[in-house]
């Protein structure tokens, strides 16, 4: 690359001060870097610009190389891409054009884009021989032990273990619990964190008035036996998923639409409804195929965890290193896929384990028809499919024996020819309410590969063979090779276990993280070396040691922490815990946090009477008039074309998997909340409600919209300033758009108070 740094220009912007302080970059900047430039960098620029070799004094192996270009001028403008003689020279426009045999792809060229616009992300310190050699002493990779129990000052704040955990490292930072927020916030507080939706009036009433010891567990109980807790706990996992309903850009005239991907999504939902044991629930996402063996085969939309993935325009490296990702990140917190072209740099993850799991997936094939769960219930939509097949099949077979010479002389010509009567009789499949649902699984090919290191994940150069195998971290040296099959089985059985000491601490601080706002871990897919601590090692041994005791039961894990007193506190705690822990790392008050999307639609839906409950099904177009009005859960997600209202409110990237949904606030979210039809169609319905219920008086208008959005009275000052304003939007007349109840109802639906939970 040395001939495009003679003669030119110094381009203003780079800074010495970039290469002598290094920000501090995201997580997914530092992942971009090293899933998409690093091995660029490698395989494409390092030959001529590495340790070895330095043409034009340039070196392209460290951040501060890169910043410092040739020993003439800068070729990255950190943040600045197109002022970047990089950029210039890879895209050949001009008299620069490298690297000197081949041009860049178009995507290869917009990750350099990315990384210089971000910043030129590096990670602040290379792994070194010392930390990798440490990784035995890593908390991660050590078994789960039960620890005891710690004695405290103040037992009387602590109703659980939990809190006994807490209060030890609260009274060493001499700090004290907030007090128990009153029955009605905590109430709220359960119900949407459990179901998505708010109490009713009367669960609310009935609470307060229960005043017998075990109210709150009976109310716990309620609301983990209610259908509408799997729809809650199922949408966290289809996160971690990277669930979508359509494969992204596959190319042209190609069907994007995956049309039983929500046989997995009602699978899922059904799965927490019933309480699966956690390590039965991977094992079956992994390799159902050879645990659903009996005569009930619903338990192969399990492996739609594997199969609902992008398509990558059906690049089947890309498509394993997808599935590699989401399993090993989603259930090991281990980002594997960092191996693939190098040596993981900083977690004892060598590329050959990378290659070793490869070939797992590798040696697995999906099935040209998807096995059928079960036959659909006999009725009008059945028998109308049933005759449509027919139909298409005769069809089908009239073409076959009025072309049957073209088969024999132009066999070519006759499979493109046959093709659209095949789409049509798939797509009957796929589409019609009769046809019966499938499983996307995936089979062990009938002769599994023997993997091969591709040397900088470069499929072209291959290396050495590798065996099938699970990760040597975990274990150890004397592991064995899998021997059956492909090894999705065993390697199932492998995370699936109670020795395997990442499984059960991911699920937990998952878990915690949901009902307290963060995990215990701030870093919940990433346990290697570089993740951040546990805030408290001891509290999640103890949580991950007592769900694998329980069963690996998720409802259990959540009862016991949610009638917690951690979980009972108030939002409000001792002002002195503001400064000395400002993220609140100890918990001496509970986090007060904003709905997220599904739970603020589905409560816009349910304060009017109108959220359509019901489980399974096809998705639905939530953007579409008229709305939906069944749960969020179901929605149709499009992981090419996600829908601004999705991406407003920070909605999981369907296109990868998501550790943690990003919370941002931007004015987008109140413009569309105030303009929004959906939202005007829901303060009419409310305000029509009121009708409904009776209420003329205005007063009590007033009184029913507080009990029931907020789930208390209103103050008289409240009841005042709401007359006084219904009064000024009636004094206006026909000049508003909305009547007066219609915009109050808006208005006390967009309040802090409804969509905020304390």
């Amino acid at each position: 690359m040395h001939k495009w740094l003679s003669g030119l220009v110094f381009l203003i912007g780079a800074s010495a001060a970039w290469a002598d302080a290094p920000p501090t970059f995201s997580p997914e900047a530092i992942e971009h870097f090293e899933k998409s430039v690093r091995p660029l960098l490698i395989e494409k620029c390092q030959q001529c610009h590495g340790p070895k070799q330095q043409k034009a004094s340039l070196r392209l192996d460290s951040r501060a190389a890169v910043l410092k270009g040739s020993d003439t001028q800068p070729v990255v403008v950190p943040g600045q891409p197109e002022k970047s003689l990089l950029i210039q020279a890879v895209k050949q426009t001009g008299e620069l054009q490298m690297p000197p045999k081949g041009k860049l792809s178009e995507a290869e060229i917009a990750a350099l884009e990315q990384w210089i616009r971000g910043g030129v992300a590096w990670p602040a310190t290379e792994g070194s021989a010392a930390e990798a050699a440490d990784w035995r002493r890593h908390w991660a990779f050590q078994p789960v032990q039960r620890p005891a129990i710690p004695e405290v000052k103040h037992p009387e704040v602590c109703l659980t273990p939990v809190d006994r955990f807490l209060q030890a490292r609260r009274e060493a930072a001499r700090l004290s619990a907030a007090p128990p927020a009153d029955r009605r916030v905590w109430l709220r507080r359960a119900y949407f964190d459990l179901v998505g939706v708010p109490p009713s009036i009367e669960a609310m009433d009935e609470f307060l008035q229960d005043g017998s010891p075990d109210a709150y567990e009976r109310a716990v109980d309620r609301l983990l036996a209610s259908p509408l807790f799997g729809e809650r706990w199922g949408r966290y996992w289809l996160d971690v998923a990277r669930y979508a309903n359509e494969r992204g850009y596959v190319g042209v005239n190609v069907d994007r639409v995956y049309p039983f991907a929500y046989t997995y999504r009602d699978w899922v939902i059904q799965a927490f409804n019933e309480d699966r044991p956690y390590d039965q629930f991977l094992a079956l996402q992994l390799a159902a195929d050879q645990l659903a063996t009996g005569a009930d085969k619903r338990d192969l939309a399990a492996m739609g965890f594997l199969t609902v993935g992008r398509r990558f325009i059906n690049n089947q490296q890309e498509i394993i290193d997808d599935r590699l990702d989401v399993t090993f990140r989603g259930m090991q917190g281990l980002t594997v896929t960092c191996a693939r072209c190098h040596d993981h740099k900083y977690d004892p993850i060598p590329t050959r384990d990378y290659y070793s799991l490869y070939g797992v997936f590798a040696s697995s094939r999906e099935p040209e028809e998807l096995p059928i769960l079960e036959p659909i219930e006999r009725g009008p939509n059945q028998e109308a499919f049933e005759r449509e097949l027919q139909k298409l099949e005769e069809e089908k077979a009239k073409f076959e024996r009025d072309n049957e010479q073209m088969k024999k002389e132009k066999p070519r010509e006759f499979s493109e020819k046959i093709k659209p009567f095949q789409n049509r009789i798939k797509q009957l499949h796929a589409r019609h309410p009769g046809a019966p649902p499938r499983g996307m699984v995936l089979l062990d090919s009938p002769r599994p590969i023997q993997p091969r290191v591709f040397i900088r994940g470069n499929a072209g150069n291959p290396g050495p063979e590798v065996p099938r195998q699970f990760l040597e971290v975990l274990s150890g040296p004397e592991r064995r090779p899998f021997s059956k099959g492909s090894g999705r089985l065993e390697m199932a059985q492998a995370i699936a276990s109670d020795k395997n000491p990442l499984t059960a601490r991911v699920f937990v601080n998952r878990v915690w993280g949901h009902l307290f706002g963060a995990g215990l871990v701030r870093t919940p897919s990433d346990f290697g070396l570089r993740s951040e601590p546990p805030s408290h090692p001891e509290l999640l041994d103890y949580l991950a040691s007592e769900f694998m005791a329980r069963g690996w039961s998720t409802k259990a894990l959540i009862r016991e922490l949610v009638l917690s007193g951690a979980y009972r506190q108030s939002c409000e705690g001792d002002p002195s815990a503001a400064r000395s822990d400002p993220e609140n790392l100890l918990l001496s008050r509970m986090n007060r946090r904003r709905l997220d999307f599904e739970s603020m639609r589905d409560a816009f839906l349910w304060t009017g009477g109108d959220l359509q409950l019901g489980l399974g099904g096809q998705a639905i177009d939530l953007a579409k008039q008229p709305f939906s009005k069944r749960r969020t859960v179901y929605g149709f997600i499009d992981r090419q074309n996600l829908p601004a209202m999705y991406r407003t409110f920070d909605f999981a990237n369907p296109d990868t998997h998501s550790p943690q949904r990003h919370e941002t606030v931007v004015p987008q979210q109140a413009l569309f909340l105030m303009n929004s039809p959906f939202v005007q169609e829901r303060a009419r319905r409310l305000a029509a409600h009121l009708e409904e219920q009776g209420l003329t008086e205005p007063a009590s208008r007033v009184m029913y919209l507080h009990r029931r959005l907020f789930g208390r009275e209103a103050s008289p000052e409240e009841i005042e300033q709401a007359l006084a304003f219904v009064r000024a939007v009636e004094a206006d007349g026909p000049a508003v758009r909305q009547g007066a109840w219609e915009q109050y109802a808006q208005v006390l639906l967009l309040s802090n108070e409804f969509v905020f939970v304390e």
